[in-house]
C-alpha cells in the first residue's frame, strides 16, 4: 500500500499587493442541479429566475451533476434554462453527468464547448477543472491531461492575483489523486476551493487549504430550492444561501488573510513490492480500457484516438491516430485490429504496420468492447466482429469485408461491458435494466432477464461469465446472480458479497471470484453461490468493474487503490506492485508466464507471475 509522504511547505498570503487591485464582486453559485429527477427542472427555472433578479451578481458557477444520469436530452434541457440567466455562466461536470452518459461526456463537452474553464474578473482567477470519470462511477479523479492543462496555467498566474478553484468533488479521499491539484494550488495565492456533490453547506480544509461545499438547487428534506451568493470582498469571503424564501442566510465567511500551513503531499505513482517487473511505459494520456494481448503484442487503445503498438519486450511497434475518442476494448482476429470509436466509426488495422484497412461509419457511438467470434462465410471460415452502441444496438459485420451480417434493436440503454459468445449465443447488458440473450448467427431474440427494475442497477458495467451452464454477474444493487444460459431464468442470486461489478471466474469454471466494494475478495461456488472463502486484503472503498483472473493456481487482480495483487493457493496475499493513484484495468494475459497491467491514466506494466 502507498503510503503518503509529507513535506511541510509554508506560505503567507501577501493581501497588501492584491488589496490595491481587487475590487468586490459578487456572483451565484449552484450545484447539483440533477436534471432528470421529478421537477429538478422547475427548481432550475426557479433559480434562474432568481439570479436573474438579483442586479448585482455578475457571473454564475456550477459545479457539476448537472443531470441525473448524464443523458443527452437532460444535459440538453438543463443547458436551455441556465441559457435564460441574463448574465455568463461557467460550468463542470460531476460524476453523475459522466458515469452513465452515453457519449462518455462529451456531449456535456460539446454542448458548454469544454468541461472545465478558466475567468478573470476584477483581478481574481477562477478555474473549474472536471473530476468526473466517464462510466467510472463512485468517486472522483483528475485526468492526466488536465493536471497538466492545470500546471501550465498556474505557472502564467502571477503570485499576488487572487485564485478561486472550482471542483465537484470534495478535494479528499473522494477523488483519488486530490493531492496533485492542492499541490499545484498551494503554490499559489489560493483562497477558497469551492466544490458540490454534498448537498449540503459545509466549511472544509483540504490538506491546509480552505474549501467550502454548496447546497443542491433541489427541492429536499424540506428546504425549498436554493443556491449560494458569494460576495468576495477585499479582504473575506462571505456565503449566503439564498431560498424562495426572503431573508437571505448568510451562513459562512472566511478571511483572505488567513496563515496557510499546507502538507506537500508524496506524489510517487509507482513502486515495486515485489513484482517480477518486465517492463513498463508511461502513456500519460487517459485510456479508458485495459490493453488487448494478441501473439505477444500489446495494443493500447487511449481516449484521445491514438492507438499503440507494443512488442513483447515494450518497444513500440507503431501508433495510429484514428482522431475520435476510443472508450472501448480493441479487438484481434487474424492480425487485424478491430476498434470502435465515440465517433461512431469502426475501424481494421493491420496488426504488422499500423495501418488502416477500411474503416466504415456506425452513425452512433461505439461504446461496448469489441468481440469476435469464428464463422463460415461464404463457404470459408472466417470472422464475425460483434459490438454494441451508445443506443442499445448490437451489430455483427464479417471481418474481412466489413458486411454487415445482422442488428438487434431489443435494448433500449448503452451497452458498456463486453458483449459475451457462447457457441450460438450472445449475452449482453444494457444500461436499461435488461440482460439479453440472442442467436450468435441472427441476431435475433432468444430471452431477456431483470433482476432490479432501478436503472443505475442494470447489469450493463459488471463483466459477463459463463462456465456453459450460467451466465454470472455482479450488480451495483450487491447482487451476484446466475441466470440459466438456456432459459433466461434466475438460478440463484445472492445480496451478501457487498459485490460492485466485479466478478472472474476459476479456470475450471467450478469457483467464481467476487471483488468486495470494501477490501475482501470473496470465492464462491458457481453451481449454487455458496461461500467457499474470504480473503481480507484491506484496499479500502473500491467500486471499479474489473475481472480477477487465475493464472497458475494464483488469483490476480487490481484495484481502485492503484495497487495489483496476488493471492495465492494457501489464499496468502501479496501486493506485488503500486501502478498510480488510479483505477486499474482488468489484467490480461499476454501468455502463460506473463500478465499485463494497465490503469487508467495510460501506464502499462508487464509482469512475471509467480512460479
Amino acid at each position: 500500500m502507498k503510503t503518503l509522504k509529507k513535506i511541510k511547505y509554508f506560505y503567507i498570503a501577501f493581501v497588501i499587493s492584491s488589496i490595491s487591485f481587487a475590487q468586490p464582486f459578487k456572483f451565484g453559485w449552484i450545484t447539483d442541479l440533477h436534471i432528470g429527477l421529478k421537477n429538478a427542472d422547475f427548481d432550475l427555472q426557479a433559480v434562474v429566475e432568481d439570479i436573474n433578479l438579483k442586479k448585482e451578481v455578475s457571473f454564475v458557477i456550477a459545479t457539476g451533476d448537472i443531470s441525473e444520469n448524464g443523458k443527452t436530452e437532460d444535459l440538453k434541457n438543463a443547458k436551455q434554462i441556465l441559457d435564460k440567466l441574463n448574465v455568463p455562466y461557467y460550468i463542470i461536470p460531476g460524476n453523475h453527468d459522466t458515469k452513465w452518459s452515453e457519449s462518455g461526456g462529451q456531449v456535456f463537452s460539446n454542448l458548454w464547448k469544454d468541461d472545465k474553464f478558466v475567468i478573470e474578473y476584477e483581478k481574481t482567477v477562477l478555474i473549474g477543472l472536471s473530476s468526473g470519470i466517464s462510466w467510472r462511477g463512485g468517486g472522483g479523479h483528475f485526468s492526466p491531461e488536465d493536471l497538466h492543462w492545470l500546471d501550465s496555467l498556474l505557472s502564467t498566474i502571477p503570485s499576488e492575483k487572487e485564485i478561486l478553484f472550482f471542483a465537484h468533488h470534495q478535494l479528499d479521499k473522494e477523488v483519488d489523486n486530490w493531492f496533485w491539484v492542492t499541490n499545484l494550488l498551494a503554490k499559489k495565492n489560493v483562497k477558497e476551493i469551492f466544490v458540490g456533490h454534498g448537498h449540503a453547506n459545509r466549511v472544509y480544509n483540504f490538506n491546509g487549504l480552505a474549501g467550502v461545499m454548496s447546497r443542491s438547487t433541489l427541492t429536499a428534506k424540506g428546504k425549498s430550492w436554493g443556491y449560494t451568493l458569494v460576495d468576495d470582498q477585499i479582504d473575506s469571503l462571505f456565503f449566503f444561501e439564498i431560498t424562495k424564501d426572503t431573508l437571505i442566510k448568510k451562513w459562512n465567511a472566511i478571511g483572505k488573510e488567513n496563515y496557510l500551513d499546507y502538507s506537500l503531499v508524496d506524489s510517487t505513482e509507482y513502486e515495486n513490492y515485489s513484482a517480477n517487473i518486465l517492463w513498463q511505459k508511461d502513456l500519460k494520456t487517459t485510456m479508458l480500457a485495459p490493453v488487448t494481448t494478441y501473439e505477444k503484442k500489446i495494443i493500447a487503445a487511449a481516449k484521445n484516438g491514438v492507438l499503440f503498438c507494443f512488442d513483447e519486450v515494450g518497444s513500440q511497434l507503431w501508433k495510429t491516430d484514428l482522431g475520435a475518442s476510443l472508450f472501448g476494448k480493441p479487438a484481434v482476429a487474424n492480425n487485424i485490429v478491430i476498434v470502435g470509436t465515440m465517433k461512431g466509426d469502426l475501424y481494421t488495422i493491420d496488426i504488422s504496420t499500423g495501418h488502416v484497412i477500411q474503416v466504415i461509419g456506425i452513425d452512433e457511438a461505439i461504446s461496448s468492447p469489441i468481440t469476435t467470434m469464428e464463422i463460415d462465410y461464404q463457404g470459408e471460415k472466417s470472422y464475425a466482429v460483434v459490438f454494441g452502441t451508445a443506443t442499445g444496438k448490437i451489430f455483427s459485420y464479417e471481418l474481412s469485408s466489413l458486411n454487415l451480417l445482422w442488428s438487434n434493436t431489443s435494448a433500449g440503454g448503452m451497452i458498456e461491458s463486453k458483449p459475451l459468445i457462447n457457441k450460438d449465443k450472445i449475452i449482453f447488458g444494457s444500461w436499461d435494466t435488461f440482460l439479453y440473450c440472442i442467436d450468435a448467427a441472427t441476431g435475433l431474440l432468444n430471452w431477456k432477464w431483470n433482476g432490479n427494475p432501478v436503472f443505475n442497477f442494470s447489469p450493463a458495467a459488471s463483466p459477463l461469465l459463463t462456465d456453459g451452464r450460467y451466465i454470472f454477474f455482479a450488480t451495483p444493487d450487491k447482487a451476484i446472480t446466475a441466470v440459466d444460459l438456456l432459459l433466461g431464468k434466475t438460478a440463484w442470486r445472492k445480496m451478501e458479497y457487498d459485490a460492485w461489478e466485479s466478478i472472474g471466474i476459476s479456470n475450471d469454471l467450478k469457483k467464481l471470484f467476487v471483488k468486495s466494494q470494501n477490501d475482501k475478495l470473496h470465492i464462491i461456488s458457481a453451481a449454487n453461490g455458496k461461500l467457499q472463502k474470504t480473503i481480507d486484503l484491506k484496499f479500502g472503498l473500491d467500486t471499479g468493474p474489473i475481472q480477477p483472473i487465475e493464472v497458475n493456481g494464483n488469483i490476480y487482480f487490481g484495484s481502485k487503490n492503484g495497487n495489483i495483487y496476488d493471492i495465492d493457493s494457501k489464499f496468502n496475499f501479496t501486493s506485488l506492485f503500486f501502478m498510480g493513484t488510479t483505477r486499474t484495468h482488468s489484467l490480461q494475459l499476454l501468455d502463460e508466464q506473463r500478465i499485463a497491467a494497465s490503469n487508467m491514466d495510460g501506464n502499462i506494466i508487464v509482469f512475471k507471475v509467480t512460479e
